[in-house]
């Protein structure tokens, strides 16, 4: 696991030297092992490496990586899981290795097979190779978007990070906020790909390859993995099973390789603790997990994640967080953050507790949710307001009507999403947008200025983002397709990018083999019958797993979720902060009455704390970056 940048010069006689390293060394917490760069013969490419030794601790895994003519050369961050069998097939080619590093495999892959070296690949990953007989640059990110990759693209140059901070460290980006990263995040609540928070950078897609032409200075992205249809044949069950617990099973053995200490994040929740307890079955060893509980009873399931600890032997560590120990570190927390977001605090002091016990590596279950259908509230609740949302809508004045029902109602700031999403034609994505979104889009006019919004509507679609990236037709398999939206939306928009930056703040490498890309396409396909028929959560996934798990976890009917009580520090210590940086988010192009209106809203308990949190997050932008 690494840090990798890089950046091109397109006009000739110009140098970098400068940018390259202020760019390598900002991103040194990713990386605190070694570092390097490399410059191209010709003068023009630059890469950059910081690494986080995983595989190979020795020198010869230290990157950037050239073959053995220097035509070639990798900068690389991530894990391949198929290392061993990638490098057998290019041994019985007649490649020569000279480290037992995952990235010369890649580099020999990409020497045999050219772009196509990505459909070899199983693992998490973003790379950038120069190529001196293609005369280009390419970049490439894992199928799911689990590594971060983003890139400025000038007249004059070309430069690319794993995070934006580094971008902006080396002076390759202002600080003007991006339109459609603004009001993509307030809708979405996370900026939305290929959008970033900072104008002029964009982010990689998942499952995309770019390749930047040296001759010419264009740059050229192709999607090369997209997510699975459902399919509607008959399948039976009990063999549909089986093969779901193979499936877990070799994705997470097939997470275990390390050179250095690897444990494991443990909630007490399904997701969590399937993979310890796969973990369990695939190894002897000690296995080392950790876990946040809190003083506040209600948020504390700290008791679950000792019951499976117990159940599997493993050598746990809780730690107890409190709003104190927050306050204390936010400004590390936001400064870590890169692009706002109301989550990713968790992730933080998991990710710090991991390191204290020395771990390097970590297992996550994030995934499991949007794989299996953990949330009835998003996996039931898209469809039926979908159905909802078309039986209003075909009654002559139907809309109106509800509109005016619901603002008369008691519940009205609650139900205001769906009014909104009464005001456009009735389709899953806007169902989506409004039991998913953070704030509805006449909400978020409000809050902008309209110079801002006008430019922000110019370049995104909030419905359109959702449907495009959710893919096939919704009628038939609602599951199926709401499974694919809570993947390509808010899994890779937040969850796995908030896992990334906060685990790399500490220098840990965690690993999500819930999204293992095989496992992935394998539940994907299967008829939402198999994953929704049975009780308890996520019928299919607890079917799996069988005995493995203690049943005080698997007869749960609720999972509170890996969340903070914020609902209640932020009317406690967290206060004064919040309200510093909601009064700083109109630096970010939001209205002062409307923020105020917000934070009234907040104060006297009418809305979810996210919605203050996340406009206090937006106005940490200008003050931490």
């Amino acid at each position: 696991m690494c840090g990798i940048a890089g950046i091109v010069t397109l006009v000739d006689g110009s140098t970098f030297d400068a940018p390259l390293a202020a760019l390598t060394t900002a991103l040194h917490h990713r990386g605190p092992d070694a570092g390097g760069t490399f410059v191209s013969p010709d003068g023009r490419v630059g890469l950059g490496n910081r690494r986080l030794a995983i595989r190979d601790l020795s020198p010869a895994g230290h990157m950037p990586m050239c073959n053995a003519d220097e035509t070639l050369c990798i900068t690389y961050n991530g894990e391949l899981y198929n290392t061993e069998q990638v490098r057998s097939t290019l041994e019985a080619q007649g490649f020569v290795f000279r480290s037992h590093s995952d990235t010369e495999v890649i580099l020999h892959g990409y020497a045999a097979w050219g772009d196509k070296v990505v459909d070899h690949l199983r693992g998490m990953w973003a790379f950038a190779i120069w190529d001196k007989r293609r005369n280009c640059v390419v970049l490439s990110r894992d199928r799911l978007g689990i590594k971060p990759l983003y890139y400025v693209n000038t007249s004059n140059s070309f430069a690319f990070a794993s995070e934006l901070r580094a971008l902006r460290a080396a002076g390759l980006l202002g600080r003007e906020l991006d339109p459609a990263g603004v009001v993509g995040y307030l809708l979405l609540g996370a900026v939305p790909t290929p959008h970033t928070i900072f104008a002029g950078v964009h982010a990689l897609e998942p499952g995309h390859t770019l390749t930047l032409d040296l001759a010419t200075g264009v740059a050229r992205s192709v999607r090369y993995w997209a997510l699975p249809t459902t399919t509607s044949d008959p399948i039976d069950l009990a063999t549909t099973v089986e093969q779901v617990a193979a499936a877990l099973l070799d994705a997470v053995r097939s997470h275990l390789v390390s050179d250095v200490p690897l444990g494991a994040f443990l909630s007490g929740g399904i997701d969590s603790s399937a993979v310890v307890a796969l973990m369990r079955e695939a190894t002897n060893g000690t296995i080392r997990t950790c876990s946040i509980a809190f003083e506040e009873a209600a948020y504390n399931e700290g008791s679950y994640a000792q019951i499976v600890a117990e159940a599997l032997h493993t050598e746990h560590h809780e730690r107890i967080v409190t709003a104190d120990e927050v306050v204390a570190e936010l400004d590390t927390i936001i400064g870590a953050m890169d692009q706002p977001t109301v989550d990713g605090v968790n992730t933080y002091f998991v990710s710090q507790t991991a390191r204290q016990t020395g771990l390097t590596v970590a297992l996550s279950g994030l995934g499991g949710d949007e794989l299996f259908g953990g949330y009835p509230s998003t996996f039931r609740g898209v469809p039926q307001l979908w159905q909802a949302l078309r039986l209003i809508q075909a009654v002559p004045g139907g809309a109106a009507l509800a509109q005016r029902a619901i603002n008369a109602g008691p519940r009205r700031e609650r139900w205001h999403k769906a009014t909104a999403a009464l005001q456009r034609p009735a389709t899953p994505a806007s169902a989506y947008l409004a039991r998913r979104g953070l704030f509805a889009p006449d909400e978020v006019q409000r809050l902008v200025t309209p110079e801002l919004w006008e430019a922000a509507t110019a370049l995104f679609d909030p419905v359109r983002h959702i449907s495009e990236r959710a893919g096939a037709a919704f009628d038939d398999q609602p599951f199926a397709w709401t499974s694919r939206a809570e993947l390509a939306t808010y899994t890779h928009h937040q969850l796995l990018r908030d896992t990334d930056v906060m685990s790399m703040a500490h220098s840990l490498e965690v690993r999500v083999p819930l999204l293992d890309h095989q496992l992935v396409e394998f539940v994907v396909q299967l008829p939402a019958m198999m994953k929704t028929s049975g009780t308890g959560q996520k019928p299919l996934l607890t079917r799996a797993l069988g005995a493995r798990l203690p049943q005080a976890i698997t007869a749960r009917r609720h999972k509170q979720g890996f969340t903070f009580p914020f609902a209640t520090w932020m009317h406690g210590p967290l206060r004064p902060t919040t309200e510093a940086l909601l009064h700083a988010s109109v630096q970010a192009g939001l209205q002062p009455q409307a923020v105020a209106a917000v934070a009234a809203a907040h104060r006297s308990g009418r809305i979810h704390w996210s919605r203050a949190w996340a406009l206090a997050m937006l106005g940490a932008v200008g003050q931490y970056h």
